[in-house]
């Protein structure tokens, strides 16, 4: 009786035990059941800090990139709120953005919506959309872009740069604006000097000389300038245009109708002088004489 007893027992045992197990099973089958978020809530998504360093094969740092994001281990991790420094020289350009994409395979930087790049001495870029290439140190956009630099304003469709943007090109529709920051203004009669171009434009900061193509247009208070191309000496210095030569269909107007019709002239903008050059035919309207470009 005792062994029929304990025989029963082991039975009942192990008979829980099962049960015990198949529905440890079905709950782990069918996984933790969750609540619905309520009706008109979205479902909040955790937002990390981003941030990376690229270095050259040098050992010299390539390129720094911080935001936030909610996906860090994605090859292409989406930013928000960036901040990134491309570095030339051992000086870096920094750029911030509202949004961005950090493209781990072909360490390429995209950014999108109010995005401004500033070096250190100044020099800003202002665009919609930029990419950086950190290998070749290169600033890109094909949105319309403003490069402001002491008294000097570009603005133009489409511009190319270096990390520094010590040399800036522009592709076409290009506006440029030069403030004379002299004191003397009402000696020069220079004042401001505004040039457009269909483009390409091709600026060097660090010599100080600019190259416009096509359909140029150089305004200043002494009168009007157009030609095929234009190389535009700027003098640091004294903050202002120095010099302008420009060759193709020249043609030289002063306030007074006066015009003048060569195949080059050089304009040498303190002396408010011009030199005309090849074929030359001129236009008196009265007035001061237009080689004097007043």
């Amino acid at each position: 009786m005792l062994r029929k007893g304990i025989f029963v027992f082991l039975l009942l045992t192990t008979a829980y035990v099962a049960l015990i197990k198949f529905q440890v099973f079905e709950g782990s089958r069918q996984g933790p059941v969750t609540s619905a978020p309520a009706a008109g809530k979205e479902v909040s998504h955790k937002v990390y800090f981003f941030s990376f360093t690229k270095y050259t094969p040098n050992g010299e740092k390539e390129i720094e990139i911080e935001g936030d994001s909610a996906d860090l281990l994605a090859k292409t991790v989406d930013l928000m709120n960036v901040v990134a420094k491309a570095y030339a020289e051992e000086t870096p350009v920094t750029i911030t953005a509202d949004e961005g994409q950090y493209n781990k395979d072909k360490n390429l930087v995209h950014l999108s919506k109010n995005v401004v790049a500033t070096t250190e001495d100044g020099t800003r870029l202002l665009t919609e959309k930029l990419d950086i290439y950190p290998a070749d140190r290169a600033l890109e956009t094909n949105e319309r872009a403003s490069v402001k630099k002491e008294s000097i304003n570009i603005d133009g469709e489409g511009a190319r740069g270096d990390s520094q943007l010590k040399k800036v090109a522009f592709k076409k529709n290009v506006t440029v604006v030069i403030k004379d920051a002299g004191d003397g203004l009402a000696e020069s009669g220079q004042g401001t000097t505004v040039i457009t171009c269909d483009g390409p434009l091709d600026i060097d900061y660090e010599k100080n000389i600019a190259f416009f193509n096509k359909n140029v247009v150089a305004k200043d208070k002494r009168g009007t300038l157009t030609a095929d191309r234009m190389e535009v000496h700027y003098d640091k210095g004294q903050r202002r245009v120095a010099k302008i030569i420009a060759t193709g269909n020249v043609v030289v107007e002063n306030p007074d109708g006066n015009k003048t019709y060569s195949d080059n002239v050089i304009y040498l903008a303190d002396e408010g002088r011009i030199i005309l050059g090849g074929d030359t035919e001129a236009i008196y309207m009265g007035g001061e004489a237009p080689n004097e470009f007043q």
